[in-house]
């Protein structure tokens, strides 16, 4: 099994913690592991130049920092995306990031291997719900097309790590054990999900339209792939 994660944050906090209990209980010996810190490892601020759209992902101003994460998970049978719940929503690095795999979504250029895939968010907060930070990065990896993300926030009740006290530790090894668990079953069955069939056969009619020629280099994508006749990504 591979594993890319990608932490919105470059310190080791509660949330890398999280992540890093997540992986003792999902991962063996055997499996592979790639992890990309932010705003470290990332590109600079998307500046909205849509040459990832028009031209290929190949001419983003940034595409030597956005195309290696891109690859890992594509090649990766388990996406995470953690990041602490700043002001309600995912940090900025994270943002930016995501920003940057626009060209991804299922509307433009999704990559077939990421109907199959499986997905984990992860967010802490001190006080404040993390719930709506984990749904925010799981619709992210939804709309790249990706069936099946699971969800793990967290009330850390600290302000750091050394804040933490045994019974949240206890909370936190109970929690990840419970989304390793569900996550390992589901990686011995990929399969794509109804709501990414929906999706993709919606923007597949548009991208057959005899209208959909405002952008050829989508367009071509589809074609290519042999999406707009009979081939579906997850029977490839």
């Amino acid at each position: 099994m591979k594993i890319t994660v990608i932490h919105g944050q470059s310190h080791k906090g509660v949330t890398y913690k999280m992540t890093h209990t997540v992986l003792e209980f999902l991962m063996s010996s055997e499996d592979e592991l790639k992890e990309f810190f932010l705003p470290k490892n990332g590109p600079g601020f998307c500046v909205g130049c849509n040459n990832c759209f028009l031209k290929g992902e190949e001419h983003c101003p940034g595409a030597d920092k956005v195309q290696p994460i891109i690859k890992s998970m594509e090649e990766s049978d388990v996406i995470i995306l953690d990041s602490p719940n700043y002001v309600m929503e995912m940090s900025g690095g994270m943002k930016n990031l995501m920003d940057h795999f626009a060209y991804r979504w299922i509307t433009h250029r999704p990559h077939g291997k990421m109907f199959t895939k499986v997905g984990i968010t992860i967010s802490s907060s001190a006080g404040a719900l993390a719930n709506h930070t984990v749904r925010s990065m799981a619709k992210q990896l939804k709309w790249m097309g990706v069936p099946k993300v699971y969800t793990f926030p967290l009330i850390s009740n600290a302000m750091g790590i050394n804040d933490l006290n045994e019974k949240k530790e206890q909370e936190i090894k109970s929690k990840a054990q419970k989304v390793a668990t569900k996550v390992k079953k589901r990686v011995q069955n990929p399969h794509a999900s109804l709501r990414s069939k929906i999706m993709f056969s919606i923007f597949r009619k548009m991208q057959s339209s005899p209208d959909a020629g405002w952008n050829p280099t989508d367009r071509e994508w589809w074609i290519n792939n042999g999406w707009t006749k009979d081939v579906r990504p997850w029977r490839q």
